[in-house]
């Protein structure tokens, strides 16, 4: 069999979209042969050129992924994923190459050169999203921003990616995700909703200044009627509120003690 029939029948192969290149055809024949029989296919219209080096068959749509992916095998560089299709005229992609704008089929890829540690975390669609919590900067984020990203994530989902990342964000995210106290405490309401590293002593008065019994139980069960009580007479509230958060107390206060002595009988 020719060469060119040899190319002809693995291209016929190959799935819709793929791009190749010459060096994939070297059990054809002769680089000159190949070279030759590509280039008659390209004239025939059977095949197209993607880039420099790089073909695919004609009439194909050809993916940005694709092509990234090509160009990485010819220079044997590493890329990350192309992000997904936005309304930008270029798509950036991380690589352990030279950084450089592409345009081919139809597509217009910006390799940017990264680091291997960020190079590494562009080649997941999780990795992309810590990547751009990362290039937000430790200043930037916001708790909110970094719940909402990886808020949904199993517990140790970003331990897979710990070498990776740096320290502040791997804290920053624990942070982010941790259970707010009102969750923790089994508060009716997120009193902590606007900031989740809440003081203590705060969110028992914000509790307090509501004057929900069973928020109020609650929190004695878990601070210890003492310390609900301190902060009670450390606050200035309304003498409705006062009063009714006074009666909460001591009745909470006297459950407990009953509770206690029924149990030690």
């Amino acid at each position: 069999m020719r060469t060119s029939e040899k190319i002809r029948q693995a291209i016929a192969e190959r799935p819709a979209g793929t791009v190749f290149s010459s060096a994939d055809f070297l059990a054809a024949g002769t680089r000159a042969a190949i070279d030759q029989a590509l280039f008659r296919l390209m004239k025939a219209g059977t095949i197209v050129r993607v880039a420099r080096g790089l073909y695919a068959s004609a009439g194909q749509p050809i993916d940005a992924q694709t092509v990234a992916n090509a160009l990485a095998h010819k220079t044997g560089e590493r890329v990350g994923l192309v992000p997904a299709k936005r309304p930008v005229d270029v798509l950036l992609v991380p690589t352990s190459g030279l950084s450089r704008t592409v345009k081919a089929a139809g597509h217009t890829v910006q390799f940017q050169r990264m680091s291997q540690r960020k190079v590494q975390l562009a080649t997941s669609a999780k990795g992309q999203v810590l990547l751009g919590l990362w290039a937000q900067g430790m200043k930037n984020l916001t708790t909110r921003e970094i719940h909402r990203a990886t808020g949904d994530w199993p517990e140790d989902e970003v331990d897979r990616y710990a070498a990776l990342i740096p320290a502040w964000l791997r804290t920053a995210i624990q942070q982010a995700n941790t259970p707010r106290k009102s969750v923790r405490i089994g508060l009716s309401g997120a009193y902590d909703w606007s900031n989740p590293n809440i003081r203590d002593n705060l969110l028992i008065g914000k509790v307090l200044e509501k004057h929900q019994f069973e928020d109020v139980a609650r929190l004695c069960l878990y601070y210890g009627v003492p310390k609900v009580k301190r902060v009670f007479k450390r606050h200035a509230f309304e003498p409705m509120t006062s009063a009714s958060v006074s009666r909460m107390l001591s009745n909470i206060s006297k459950g407990l003690r009953a509770a206690q002595k029924q149990a030690n009988e």
